[in-house]
């Protein structure tokens, strides 16, 4: 009998001991980690009744990095409203007002704000135009008619210029896309698409793992939430290209479906808005990374994201909205300049993404309407 419970004592110490070296490592992780530039998230706010467009805590800066070797780093500042921007926005503000509607490419965390599309904007028409962008990554189309009402209701602005990405087509359709948070399009009794917004609250699990470095840097630099789906993209790779950020080779229903939301979208804008069409301006991404190499773009044509694109353009223009297609002018830059558009390891716009995007809309016949001249002089 004691020999057994020299035994049961020994396993206990050495469990004890495994416990104390475990916990002792994490703690020189969580120390280490905190002095290294862990991206510390950007703390979203509910999204309810009474916040009903999703944005994040006010007034706050953080530091945004990814991978495990911060290989991008950033200071992020979010405003007095809750989008991100070096500047407050004043809802009693007497200047004319430009929106700027997207997702994680008008956020632009990885891009010091003042090269940013929206930053060079605001900076080219101080003075003139006030410019505001309401924007949050995973915004799709039907986000946009979100932010669209919540800048009308709020800020009443003069133009509007909405940056389309490949994804925003199906992940409009709650079908294909429900993350907690965004509004999104659903399918009503009679048929029709009517927007439907989807709650998020923050956990208090995810409250108490904002205070650890450790806890921050497997979630967002390690990104340790996306491993399911990282694992389904190795062991399925054709399920899945590069063409546009979209899936390619679609079936026809994915396809309908995605129409459809881009006619409901194009429908409800002016009035979600509140101005005409010729007063909103649309930023078509180019598709790449096909458009450094022409066979790869002879060989994205008639993929899902080069018929949604195309669709989406022509769609727009006939409803009397101004189109600027990236994917030419992309083009005609790389086979001028050799320089990419996104990061090797992001595909995000860099800033000469940013850059591009920005002369676009300064050139644009809406800016020019809203303010009177040109001010990009070429």
């Amino acid at each position: 009998m004691p020999r057994a419970e020299n035994v049961w004592r020994t396993w206990i110490v050495r469990g004890l001991a495994l416990a104390v070296g475990f916990l002792a490592a994490l703690l020189l992780l969580e120390v280490g980690l905190r002095v290294m530039p862990v991206h510390e998230g950007a703390h979203r706010l509910p999204v309810n009744e009474a916040n009903p467009v999703i944005r994040f805590e006010s007034n706050r800066q953080f530091l945004w990095s990814r991978d495990w070797n911060f290989s991008l780093r950033n200071r992020v500042n979010v405003n007095n409203h809750g989008f991100v921007s070096d500047h407050d926005y004043d809802a009693a503000g007497t200047e004319p007002l430009l929106a700027v509607v997207g997702d994680s490419f008008i956020e632009a965390f990885m891009v010091p704000f003042p090269e940013t599309c929206t930053g060079r904007l605001a900076a080219l028409l101080q003075g003139h135009t006030r410019v505001y962008a309401f924007a949050v990554g995973g915004a799709p189309l039907s986000q946009y008619l979100a932010y669209a009402a919540y800048a009308r209701d709020t800020f009443h602005p003069d133009s509007l210029v909405v940056v389309v990405i490949g994804n925003d087509f199906d992940e409009s359709l709650r079908k294909y896309n429900h993350r907690p948070g965004y509004h999104y399009f659903v399918e009503g009794s009679q048929g029709e698409l009517e927007l439907e917004r989807t709650d998020f609250s923050v956990s208090l699990l995810k409250k108490v793992f904002r205070n650890s470095a450790l806890a921050l840097y497997l979630m967002h630099n390690l990104e340790l939430g996306e491993a399911p789906s990282r694992l389904r993209r190795i062991l399925n790779p054709d399920e899945e290209t590069a063409a546009g950020h979209a899936v390619a080779g679609a079936e026809a229903s994915l396809v309908s479906d995605s129409k459809q939301a881009v006619e409901q979208f194009l429908r409800m804008l002016p009035e979600f808005a509140g101005l005409e069409p010729e007063q909103i301006a649309f930023v078509v991404d180019g598709m790449r990374p096909q458009l450094y190499d022409d066979k790869m773009v002879a060989e994205a044509r008639g993929s899902y994201i080069d018929v949604m694109r195309n669709y989406f353009m022509d769609m727009a223009r006939e409803g009397g909205f101004e189109v600027v297609d990236l994917h030419p002018i992309f083009t005609h830059d790389f086979k001028t300049h050799h320089q990419i558009f996104e990061y090797p390891q992001d595909a995000h716009w860099n800033a000469r993404g940013h850059r591009i995007c920005f002369e676009e809309v300064a050139r644009s016949t809406m800016l020019r309407n809203l303010i009177g001249f040109s001010p990009l002089q070429d």
